[in-house]
């Protein structure tokens, strides 16, 4: 036996996050393998010993990984952007496009009619969030609402000095002009943030007038001045789908053809989303009435009581400006929050039941049931097998 074969395989990186390598030490350890960063690529030791795999961050890296290659290492690319080099190196990526379909629809259920982007001139296919207005921009459309585009590019251009005095300035100039209400989604969470301490500046209710829509799921989401909505990127599932392709490509396995996308995890629901759009003001309110005592035994004089209308005139109204009745939108809004539970929880169904303000598990499985066409325990089910 050589000295090569009794040492752990060398695995090389470069430009991983702290965060991205704490996903990859489970792998790491698991498969036995030797983590260095990539500037020890060249060192005599490490030729010696001849590097086993190669991970790179970077799109723009491209004579490391040709020298990678020129040795016979094995690379795979865990990047933001596609690139005409893929089909020379394994990639993977997050599916930004998925991320903007998911957007609008998250939008369309609120029944948002105008909503917008917010992003660093994501009309450049070059730019890293290109794919993902550009879908969210088709899907929004699709679903009959208008959308709208605010480029920070734009905004430097005029004024490359103080960039976030000219930001805020164009960016409060544009807001102000939207028509309301409308549903916000930015390319990344410290937009959302900064976007939500905006519109209380200018005194526009966040999520009633502005509902804002981050990306990354950081910890933004919870010191923002109304805690911001986010899509899970699912870094976990990016990292192990790239360690395993990498072990893969060492193991001999011959390369994927394209590139292996990720899809994000979901949308974590917080205050800043958690509306329905509606321009009747007793309606809006009944409705933030309704979504915040979703799990008490409500009954329809109840929500009129709150609103301080008579049950005629809410109902009548309600149907106006929803097309459903109080009821329903109740309903609704218990099996949302019973989804969510159900795949994100081991908490039991009759738990559930429970904590969603529904009487009794039996009556839980006939809505269950008539809404979705399958028991919560089949839900359950599928959306587990789904994400394993």
């Amino acid at each position: 036996m050589t000295r090569h074969d009794i040492q752990n395989p060398i695995v090389l990186l470069d430009g991983f996050s702290s965060e991205e390598i704490r996903c990859l030490l489970k792998y790491a350890h698991q498969w036995g393998w030797e983590l260095h960063g990539t500037w020890e690529a060249d060192s005599p030791w490490i030729r010696d010993r001849r590097p086993a795999g190669a991970m790179i961050r970077d799109a723009y890296r491209k004579h490391l990984a040709a020298y990678l290659r020129g040795i016979g290492c094995p690379v795979v690319r865990f990047d933001k952007l596609t690139n005409r080099d893929d089909r020379l190196v394994s990639a993977v990526f997050a599916d930004l496009a998925l991320s903007g379909r998911m957007a609008a629809e998250h939008f369309s259920v609120r029944k948002f009619q105008q909503v917008a982007f917010v992003g660093y001139d994501p009309e450049d296919p070059e730019a890293y969030k290109h794919a993902m207005f550009h879908a969210f921009r088709e899907r929004t459309r699709a679903l009959g609402m208008h959308c709208w585009l605010f480029s920070l590019v734009d905004c430097l251009r005029e004024n490359p000095v103080d960039r976030d005095k000219a930001q805020m300035a164009a960016l409060s100039n544009w807001l102000r002009d939207l028509p309301k209400p409308v549903g916000m989604f930015c390319a990344n969470d410290i937009m959302g943030e900064r976007l939500i301490a905006l519109c209380l500046r200018m005194e526009l209710a966040v999520p009633e007038d502005v509902a804002v829509l981050g990306y990354g799921n950081t910890v933004r989401c919870e010191i923002a001045p109304v805690r911001l909505s986010s899509f899970d990127p699912a870094l976990d599932a990016q990292v192990e789908s790239a360690a395993m392709l990498l072990q893969g490509l060492m193991n001999g396995e011959p390369a994927p053809k394209e590139p292996v996308m990720v899809p994000p995890a979901g949308i974590i629901e917080r205050r800043s989303t958690n509306v329905l759009a509606v321009a009747n003001p007793v309606v809006a309110r009944a409705l933030r009435f309704v979504w915040d005592n979703f799990e008490c035994d409500l009954s329809v004089t109840d929500v009129a009581a709150h609103v301080g209308v008579n049950r005629r005139t809410l109902e009548r109204a309600f149907k106006v400006e929803l097309g459903q009745t109080i009821r329903g939108e109740l309903r609704r809004r218990r099996l949302h929050a019973v989804c969510d539970l159900l795949r994100n929880s081991d908490d039991s169904i009759a738990s559930i039941a429970t904590r969603v303000g529904y009487r009794s598990t039996q009556y839980l499985y006939h809505v269950f049931l008539a809404a979705y066409g399958i028991t919560p325990r089949k839900y359950r089910l599928s959306k587990r097998s789904q994400s394993s």
